[in-house]
């Protein structure tokens, strides 16, 4: 996205149909029509990070509005995305985390499910990470994005693809740290008209992609 905070992918409206035509594959929430209490939460509570205190856990029920107002803080300028990413949160076809600083969340990360969309079977989309503004340097962004590769890698997902705005210089450095390679310029991808960079990354090593 255009200003920091304003990271990841937010596609069209008509995505949420997309997202409910694809397979469920084991490991992702499976329900239709509204979130269940993740298992394992316990385990994600654990993974702290000393400095910034940031622990990470899945996303229940409850985020949808904490999801909401903090899209509407750092992606209003590209469309309405805090109508968008809480439906994407409660259709059951994503995998999403909150950062937590003090039991009190900062950002969250989204990722969808397989599609049939994209040329290489295995395929991910990084929806949505976003952090709040005033908890950017904590390492919020890098912790949420080390847990949904983790995750990605043991649900056997081989490329994650995501759109981040083409002027959204801050964003695509920090993918680009974690192994994104730039693929290719979407044209007016936003609601809003602006253009994005779409990114990849291979998480079984099988090279550079190639564009889609």
């Amino acid at each position: 996205m255009g200003n920091r905070g304003r990271f990841g992918k937010y596609g069209e409206h008509k995505r949420i149909g997309r997202l409910r035509d694809v397979g469920i594959r084991p490991g992702f929430n499976s329900h239709r029509g509204s979130l269940k209490e993740p298992h394992g939460i316990a385990r994600y509570n654990q993974k702290v990070s000393q400095k910034a205190r940031i622990t990470i856990r899945p996303a229940i029920p409850s985020d949808m509005h904490y999801v909401a107002g903090l899209s509407r803080k750092v992606f209003q300028q590209y469309g309405p995305y805090e109508d968008i990413l809480p439906q994407w949160l409660e259709s059951g076809f994503t995998v999403t985390f909150m950062a937590m600083l003090e039991k009190k969340p900062v950002g969250f990360v989204m990722l969808g499910m397989p599609g049939q969309r994209w040329e290489f079977q295995g395929t991910c989309e990084l929806l949505a990470i976003a952090v709040e503004p005033a908890r950017q340097r904590l390492g919020a962004a890098d912790i949420l994005l080390r847990e949904i590769l983790k995750t990605a890698t043991e649900l056997l997902v081989e490329r994650i693809v995501l759109h981040t705005a083409a002027q959204n210089l801050p964003g695509k450095k920090l993918f680009e740290k974690h192994g994104f390679v730039p693929a290719g310029i979407k044209k007016a991808f936003y609601p809003k008209g602006q253009d994005a960079l779409m990114m990849c990354k291979d998480l079984f090593g099988k090279g550079p992609p190639k564009e889609i």
